[in-house]
């Protein structure tokens, strides 16, 4: 009588610690975390066009400014700024609105350029480095203190990928690029990411 008096207390503790793991997963799927939390990593996009330049690139998103990415962008426009400082107002604005913009880093401050390509319209930001020769070095992108609200994502990507892409671009005598963002890479070998070959280390 005793062993199963055990055996059904047993039981039933096992079933409580069942019941209460469920409990745990569904309330810490309810949790909401901030997507600039969630995000605050490396993240990859893709170019799909120009082919010559269709690879997986890595960038540093914005760190303490702005929104992280909500949705995955499919086929969206990487539209070249003009000027490609991005600190002045845009001279092509109507071609910016809805899509991403390219910009060079300098001569103003991150928040800024992201907050006038937020004002011109666009759904995001991707600064290159102004250095060509970086091909690793992600700087982070930081908050100027300047109270500028900014509610659209950024990424910052090394000189190197940002040059090759203009200057595919105006090989090809094209305004912008077409890409996906955010590519999860998660489960994805290495072998298959398919990164820019002139970053690689001989």
């Amino acid at each position: 009588n005793e062993y199963k008096s055990y055996l059904r207390m047993n039981h039933a503790f096992v079933e409580l610690l069942l019941y209460l793991i469920v409990v745990s997963c569904v309330l810490i799927a309810a949790v909401e975390i901030p997507a600039w939390k969630i995000f605050d990593q490396d993240i990859y996009f893709r170019i799909v066009d120009p082919t010559e330049v269709a690879f997986l690139y890595r960038a540093s998103p914005a760190k303490n400014f702005g929104r992280g990415f909500t949705k995955y962008y499919e086929h969206s426009l990487l539209i070249v700024a003009d000027p490609i400082s991005g600190c002045v107002d845009f001279k092509n604005p109507e071609k910016i609105v809805g899509h991403f913009v390219l910009v060079e880093r300098g001569e103003c401050s991150f928040v800024e350029k992201v907050h006038r390509s937020e004002r011109a319209g666009a759904v995001g930001v991707i600064v290159y480095d102004n250095n060509p020769d970086n091909r690793s070095n992600l700087v982070a992108m930081v908050d100027d203190d300047s109270g500028k609200n900014v509610n659209i994502p950024s990424l910052f990507i090394v000189g190197s990928d940002g040059f090759h892409i203009r200057r595919a671009l105006s090989r090809h005598n094209l305004e912008s690029a077409i890409i996906n963002v955010p590519i999860n890479i998660t489960f994805t070998p290495e072998y298959q990411l398919n990164k820019p070959p002139w970053n690689k280390i001989i």
